[in-house]
């Protein structure tokens, strides 16, 4: 037996995931879409339990996970910054990564900009699908359309947290 530690493994950060979209909808009703639990999953999660001011709690329940963090700004309706990670996860805790959210009035409607920094190397492309997923279903939503009720694509979960991956 070698009395040799061996170093520990330590996520590597990539540069952060930035997507913008335009929606047809006011900022206050997107807003509403960050901060309220039953607007929120309408287009992400299965459930929400959220305290929408500086430090408050920000839970999101995506089937069997679930993602925690904090709220670090909360600007109505123009920015939200929230700590997110995911409960019981030894490479993705809660607070880990940080979620960045403008919300801009264009013409034509609401420019939503997101910056997710902090995600580890292993998380991004996982990251990157999913806000390109569930961005899409807030378009729609915020936008007055009504979705299908929400399920997490199994190619978002595969893996997650596998220590062999």
């Amino acid at each position: 037996a070698s009395n040799v530690s061996k170093p520990l493994r330590r996520p590597t950060m990539n540069e952060p995931y930035t997507q913008s979209i335009l929606i047809a909808a006011t900022p206050e009703r997107i807003f509403r879409h960050f901060t309220d639990p039953n607007s929120i999953v309408a287009w992400m999660g299965d459930a929400a339990e959220v305290e929408p001011h500086a430090g408050g709690r920000f839970a999101l329940r995506f089937a069997d996970r679930m993602v925690e963090g904090r709220y670090i700004v909360v600007d109505p309706p123009k920015r939200l910054v929230i700590s997110w990670g995911r409960r019981g996860s030894p490479g993705f805790p809660p607070g880990m990564s940080t979620l960045e959210v403008d919300i801009t009035p264009e013409p034509g409607g609401t420019r939503v900009t997101i910056v997710h920094s902090g995600l580890p190397s292993h998380e991004r492309s996982r990251h990157a699908d999913g806000w390109k997923h569930y961005l899409g279903r807030l378009t729609l939503v915020a936008s007055g359309f009504a979705v299908e009720s929400h399920t997490v694509p199994e190619h978002l979960t595969a893996g997650v947290d596998d220590p062999t991956i």
